[in-house]
């Protein structure tokens, strides 16, 4: 297995310093074909961070990252959520709306929009006024979804709405609506 790190200006491919805290190593293994990291991290931004400086190059290769608030990954496709957590439709939580500021993993799409999983991974903003704290986060698809901004823990409802999968041709964004 090889990773690719950032072109040396300091940042990965992801606009992240290459240097962040690691997370603890926990164990490899091994499942047919597939081969998982695990690592542990309490805090979710610290593991995202973290992450986004791995660039997988090898099929089915998974690093994985449990927090106490889900667990994240990495793979040859990109950053994801294995699940999204129950709270997170809990559409009362959501003091503000926050909105999608990200452009969208077309894998992540497809497979959340197949129903295949319950989220896709995009970078969204927090709509507190003052806040402007920005993250990764998973959104259900065509729905509307619960998060937290790590910088002031506003709970955030995103419309997803906005972005829809169409097979064979993509993403499609509308900002007025289907």
């Amino acid at each position: 297995m090889r990773f690719l790190k950032g072109d040396g200006s300091g940042k990965s491919g992801h606009g992240v310093p290459d240097k962040v805290k690691e997370p603890k190593f926990v164990e490899k293994m091994q499942d047919g074909s597939r081969t998982y990291e695990y690592y542990k991290e309490a805090d979710p931004e610290v593991a995202k961070a973290w992450l986004l400086t791995k660039k997988v190059d090898t099929p089915l290769y998974y690093i994985q990252v449990r927090t106490d608030r889900g667990t994240w990954g990495m793979d040859k496709e990109g950053l994801y959520l294995t699940d999204l957590l129950p709270w997170q439709t809990e559409l009362s939580r959501a003091v503000v709306s926050g909105q999608i500021v990200g452009t969208v993993n077309m894998l992540g799409l497809a497979v959340a929009a197949k129903g295949i999983v319950d989220n896709f991974v995009i970078e969204v903003r927090c709509g507190k006024s003052g806040c402007e704290g920005q993250w990764h986060d998973g959104l259900r698809y065509q729905n509307k979804t619960v998060v937290r901004c790590p910088k002031c823990s506003s709970y955030n409802v995103i419309n997803s709405t906005i972005i829809r999968y169409i097979e064979g041709v993509g993403a499609q964004i509308s900002l007025g609506g289907f």
